[in-house]
């Protein structure tokens, strides 16, 4: 038996791990990489013949886990791609919508004669990617679902967002049962939406994450930050912009929203959410709330609403809410000032000592967001210089990552320890940071940091 990386190896994103068993192939995860363009251009490299592959488990449906799986497809794979409901449901939202950028992209290139490629083709369309759902095969979690002969696997809650889960392999070796265990993206407990990840017992070998194994998060209570914000920006008449990711961010958002103005923390004020995929994310997040916890104790799970909660959907309602200058809270994406509809209500807000934005999530090098949040007092939005007069906030509090000590805190809790670890989905000093806490705070020995491509014997 062998365990293979094709990604997420010595980086954050591009989530994709093989393993081989009886000349047989199972894929855990099939994710895009992103971010700069030496690494997005992994995404056109062969990696593995898709025929070849003969099932694939997914941890979670965020596209760094699962935007290759509309590629995969039309190279050949025929296999079931097992998960949660809720990553189903989800990603029967998010790979079509990344179909469409990906096409996007590819008119913006031969538009502008910026690539190489003439055509320059898009990864795969939004056809591929509705293709690909008939492949998708929701399984419950808590049970062992066989894949091959001698290979089985379970699900259990890793508390990241709706429906992310640890992926366990059970083979057949030898005549006894090795455990392997994927962590996906461990949760860091918390969340005031998503119920805590779970512990395991023990396993044999682990392929952890380590996004944050260098950092320590803040665990202060987001939500007097977000109080203090709110009072300050819509008391003095102003629009407070929220730029936020759809999946997971929005719906936490939204919740604290709802608990200020439930204890008389903050006034009813309109609230917006101007997102048509976050719309439908926080649709999913209402019906399909068994990873969900429940308000303040009570028999019901936490609603996704305000007392003055508006879906804004068509384009044309988006501009006139652009428009309206009267005290109000718009949720909207991209959380990093990628794109999409924020762009036009910064244009709008920015210019107006009373408006604030409001960032809650990382923003990356080279992102609109990230000059904004470092003081910049113009920003180019459109082809247009706008001068930042707004007020620009930040709260670091809402992370979904487990950072390093919850990291080793979650080790630590296993009965049996594995005897061999591979760390994953981080960079450099994240990665050396967590496999040195790891072998001195949680015993640990056998500590590997797997390069791209590279293969193990388990």
């Amino acid at each position: 038996m062998k365990i293979s990386f094709f990604g997420a190896a010595q980086t954050v994103t591009g989530s994709r791990f093989i393993i081989e068993y009886n000349n047989q192939r199972v894929m855990i995860d099939c994710g895009l990489f992103q971010g700069i363009k030496e690494m997005r251009n992994h995404n056109w490299e062969p990696f593995v013949q898709a025929q070849n592959i003969d099932s694939l488990v997914l941890t979670h449906a965020h596209i760094d886990h699962s935007g290759y799986i509309p590629k995969l497809v039309r190279e050949g794979f025929k296999g079931k791609i097992f998960c949660t409901e809720s990553t189903k449901a989800l990603c029967e939202i998010l790979l079509p919508d990344s179909g469409r950028l990906q096409e996007e992209d590819a008119r913006f290139a031969n538009m502008t004669k910026h690539s190489h490629h003439d055509p320059a083709l898009p990864l795969y369309t939004e056809m591929d990617a509705i293709a690909s759902l008939r492949f998708f095969h929701s399984v419950s979690s808590h049970q062992w679902h066989e894949l091959l002969p001698g290979l089985r696997f379970q699900l259990l809650r890793a508390g990241h967002i709706l429906g992310s889960s640890l992926v366990q392999i059970s083979a057949q070796v030898d005549d006894k049962q090795k455990l392997i265990t994927f962590s996906g993206d461990i949760g860091n407990g918390r969340s005031l939406v998503i119920k805590d990840p779970e512990i395991i017992k023990e396993t044999d070998v682990l392929v952890l994450e380590s996004t944050y194994g260098d950092r320590v998060q803040s665990h202060k209570d987001p939500q007097e930050s977000f109080a203090q914000v709110i009072l300050k920006v819509l008391g003095r008449g102003g629009t407070l912009i929220i730029p936020a990711f759809a999946l997971g961010r929005t719906q936490e958002i939204i919740h604290i929203i709802h608990c200020l103005e439930e204890t008389g923390r903050i006034p009813i004020f309109p609230v917006y959410l101007d997102s048509p995929m976050a719309s439908s994310v926080t649709n999913v997040y209402s019906k399909i709330n068994g990873d969900i916890k429940l308000h303040h104790g009570e028999t019901e799970p936490v609603q996704f609403t305000t007392k003055n909660f508006r879906i804004v959907s068509k384009s044309e309602e988006s501009m006139m809410l652009c428009m309206d200058q009267a005290p109000k809270i718009v949720i909207s994406a991209a959380g990093m000032l990628t794109g999409g509809r924020v762009m036009h209500h910064l244009k709008a807000q920015l210019p107006r000592l009373e408006s604030g934005v409001l960032f809650v999530g990382y923003q990356a090098e080279g992102t609109k967001g990230l000059l904004l949040k470092n003081g910049f007092k113009t920003i180019r939005i459109h082809h247009r210089e706008i001068q930042v007069e707004a007020e620009i906030f930040s709260i670091d509090s809402l992370s979904a990552h487990a950072d390093s000590n919850d990291l080793v805190h979650w080790v630590n809790r296993m009965e049996k320890k594995p005897s061999q670890t591979f760390l994953v989905h981080g960079e450099g000093n994240a990665l050396r940071t967590l496999k040195y806490r790891l072998s001195n705070e949680a015993g640990l020995q056998n500590i590997d940091i797997p390069t791209h491509g590279q293969s193990f014997d388990l």
